[in-house]
């Protein structure tokens, strides 16, 4: 499996919350959540993702479960930081896509609303939950469109208190038994596969400018930064948030577009 990553934060010079890594047979995109000025942690989300990550590969660059394996990186992320109050809603936290290679296909592994397109001779196989979209309440939904300070923390402090809790939805955080909450499964005949952050899948779920074909002959054709630079354009081009109402212009973006190989084929994409 060949992969090709790019990632941008949201403005230049900001801190990116989104990660992503691979290897021959792995790939994986976090996005992290967020941060709200209420947490028990002292480390930041940034922190988060890049440990979650590190973890994840190294667990996961073998025959381990999926779900398995996420459990295990999440408890051991949470053994790094036993100083801070892990019980705490604001916690840093991460949604998780991950995509690995198999001898006849690919396993796939959802947590949250980041995707994971599987590209097979039937068509694009599209794998997300964006459950937190119907929990939302309509009040605070517009406030977080209006995208002020006081708007988006009232938002992320209604979004914490419905995380990883019966009749919410589930992330990783410091919770291990989040991960049986996450959508997996295994597809054959998998050519390809496009992973991504929230932010650089809007093209798709928010904008409605491709559908899921699109999106993966856009990044066949243009690389992972071409999915980005074209949210770029869509959202510069609508820099009041008036064609697509959203909590803020741009989010941290983050794509990884693989090409399914044999092995002696394996490696870096040009």
């Amino acid at each position: 499996m060949r992969v090709s990553i790019a990632s941008e934060p949201a403005m230049p010079g900001a801190v990116n919350l989104d990660w992503a890594d691979a290897r021959p047979r792995l790939a994986v995109v976090l996005d992290g959540l967020t941060e709200s000025p209420q947490t028990g942690c002292v480390h930041g989300t940034a922190w988060y993702v890049a440990r979650l990550g590190a973890r994840l590969l190294r667990r996961l660059d073998g025959p381990t479960p999926l779900a398995e394996g996420l459990a295990l990186a999440v408890a051991e992320v949470a053994a790094e930081h036993p100083g801070c109050d892990l019980r705490h809603p604001g916690s840093p936290g991460s949604t998780v896509s991950i995509v690995r290679q198999t001898a006849t296909g690919a396993e796939y592994l959802v947590l949250a609303d980041s995707p994971v397109v599987l590209d097979t001779a039937g068509g694009p196989v599209a794998v997300i939950d964006d459950s937190w979209k119907a929990l939302a309440t309509p009040d605070l939904a517009a406030a977080a469109e209006r995208g002020t300070r006081d708007d988006l923390a009232r938002f992320i402090a209604d979004q914490q208190s419905q995380r990883n809790t019966p009749g919410g939805y589930w992330i990783a955080r410091t919770e291990p038994e989040a991960a049986a909450h996450a959508l997996t499964g295994t597809v054959d005949g998998v050519r390809g596969a496009l992973l991504a952050s929230d932010g650089a899948a809007l093209l798709v779920t928010d904008y409605g400018l491709l559908d899921w074909r699109g999106y993966l002959d856009l990044g066949y054709r243009a690389g992972p930064a071409g999915i980005i630079t074209a949210t770029r354009t869509a959202e510069h081009a609508d820099p009041h948030r008036t064609r697509w109402p959203r909590q803020k212009v741009s989010d941290d973006a983050t794509a990884a577009v693989c090409l399914f190989a044999p092995a002696n084929e394996e490696g870096p994409l040009p």
